[in-house]
């Protein structure tokens, strides 16, 4: 038997998942609810032996990483809950922590159990440490997990120079000359990395702005990256690209 907490604000919520946790995972027992920062602190303090919390992120009198900042939950596993798509969610959805967008899907609720539970506690809590460091730093230390076929790599984001397609593969290049071939396609990449000023300029290109040095006004247009690498700019990016390059201001050359 598992036993889980659930933290939410709205009465709604808390019984709409209780209900969806009984139809769905009855190897769940809701020992407790909370619906307030505070009242899940003290919640969770009384109750050791919780094996999971289900936890929003948004609540009336903070957020679910206020509780987590103040509270020792080394103890259990963690699911996000939450109704919105913001900075703190993109961070969730690209670790390997688990979240659930309300309403909650049943399927996704049991994907979610299953992986979190099999997971061993010391890997969860490096991974739940990685991200509230992530988020007490903002996207400037932001950091991404990138899957191979040895295991899970953590890298800050303003290290990757530039995402290159390789058919369903992306190749990875980072700002002291490494690489790294993913199971991603680089459709997949930009999707993770747009938040964090990087800008597709080719079906074959994904790049980081901060790592952009110089924009050359030929052929369709080329940009030289701070590895000395010279990528093409598809014809229909170019004006995209300029005007971007004017709205921030980056130090380029046009020749």
């Amino acid at each position: 038997m598992i036993n889980a907490i659930l933290i939410d604000d709205e009465p709604a919520a808390r019984a709409s998942l209780t209900l969806d946790i009984k139809l769905h995972c009855p190897e769940i027992r809701i020992m407790a609810e909370a619906g307030s920062v505070i009242e899940a602190i003290h919640t969770i303090e009384a109750h050791p032996r919780a094996d999971l919390l289900f936890l929003d992120i948004q609540l009336t009198d903070g957020s679910g990483f206020d509780i987590l900042q103040n509270v020792d939950c080394s103890h259990c596993k963690v699911i996000f809950t939450t109704a919105y798509s913001e900075y703190a969610l993109r961070a969730i959805k690209f670790s390997p922590l688990d979240y659930l967008l309300k309403p909650v899907d049943a399927e996704e609720l049991k994907a979610a159990v299953a992986k979190v539970m099999h997971s061993r506690q010391s890997e969860f809590n490096a991974q739940l440490r990685s991200l509230m460091q992530q988020l007490q730093h903002g996207p400037s230390a932001a950091r991404v997990a990138l899957t191979t076929a040895d295991g899970v790599h953590l890298y800050y984001v303003k290290n990757i120079v530039r995402c290159a397609s390789d058919g369903n593969y992306t190749t990875v290049h980072f700002d002291d000359h490494s690489k790294l071939l993913i199971a991603k396609t680089l459709k997949d990449m930009e999707a993770i990395l747009q938040p964090y000023q990087f800008e597709r300029i080719h079906k074959s290109h994904l790049i980081n702005l901060d790592h952009l040095r110089r924009y050359y006004n030929r052929f369709s247009g080329e940009v030289e990256m701070s590895d000395g690498h010279i990528l093409p700019v598809a014809q229909r990016k170019k004006s995209q690209l300029l005007d971007l390059l004017n709205s921030i201001n980056l130090p380029s050359a046009i020749e």
